[in-house]
This record gives C-alpha cells, structure tokens and sequence, in this order.
C-alpha cells in the first residue's frame, strides 16, 4: 500500500506536477550526474561524494537566487529511490530545504516539490532585489525535470518519429 503524501509544514511551498515517465526514469533523471547543472540552475555544484544521494552525502555548492550569491553546503536528509528524495542547502544567513515525493499514478508519476527558505535580514533582501524566490527555483526545476524525464527513454527504445526501418535495405 502506497504511503501517503504528508502535508507541508507551514511556510513550506508546495508545488505538483505530472510526468508522462515511469517513477524509475523520474528519479533516474533527478539524480543523473549529467543532468545536474540543467536541473538545478540556480547552484553549481561541487564534486558529488561517491554515496550521493544517500542520506547523510554532503556536497558544497555556490547558489545564486536574486542578487543573492553564496556559498552552500547540501546534505541529504532522505533518500528513498523511486519515492523521496529530501536536502538542505545551508549557507551565510540562507537555509533552503527541498524535498520531492514521487508517486505511479495513471502510468507516470505524479511529483510534488517543495521547498523551505528561511534568510536572515540582508540574505532575504537581496533575493527580493533580484526577483527570486522559492517559487521561482521550484517551478523552474519542475519544468525541466518534466521535460527531461518525458525525453529519457528505455535502453534501446527508439523514439517513434525516429523510427525508419531498414527492412531489405542497407
């Protein structure tokens, strides 16, 4: 039996979306070393321990949200493959806890981001400055994430408008 969505806490952003992909190829793709600077635009992340994701893996990264340019450390607090997958980013005045539960539903998977930031005083200001947010860091990673899930194929599958067959033919 599936276990349930638990309800974010408050303050905490919460958005959905639905990938046409199996749950395997959405975590597959979240976690694919290639695809990182793509999904997560606003970091750059720093070498990746051999255990990563597994809860408790470290990494550092910079982050840039607004005018808001800092060093981080990511830890990841829970890592359950094809279901959860939860971090934290801490840095100079800026904590950032993002989460992603993912769920089969209607043959794909239906994933639910969220996202946490608490700033101190002139952290916060700076984001604002620059037009960044929570929201705009986890709706831009969801739209990504949908389309390069959505792309991502089986082993040896080829994509039907590509498809020529070469019966009798050279």
């Amino acid at each position: 039996m599936p276990v349930p969505r638990p309800a974010p806490p408050p303050g905490v952003l919460e958005r959905l979306t639905y990938i046409q992909a199996p749950v395997r190829a959405v975590w597959a793709t979240l976690h694919d070393p290639a695809a990182q600077d793509a999904l997560f635009p606003e970091l750059r992340l720093g070498p990746a321990a051999p255990s990563w994701p597994a809860a408790g893996a470290t990494r550092s990264a910079r982050l840039r949200i607004g005018l808001l340019v800092a060093n981080v450390r990511l830890e990841s607090l829970e890592a359950r493959p094809s279901a959860r997958f939860q971090m934290i980013l801490v840095g100079d005045g800026i904590r950032l806890v993002r989460g992603w539960f993912l769920e089969e539903v209607a043959g794909g998977t239906r994933v639910a981001a969220t996202a946490g930031l608490t700033t101190g005083r002139w952290p916060g200001r700076f984001i604002a400055l620059g037009r960044g947010s929570a929201t705009g860091i986890v709706e831009t990673h969801l739209r990504i994430l949908k389309e390069m899930a959505e792309g991502s194929r089986p082993a040896g599958e080829a994509p039907e408008s590509k498809h020529v067959s070469t019966l009798g033919r050279p």
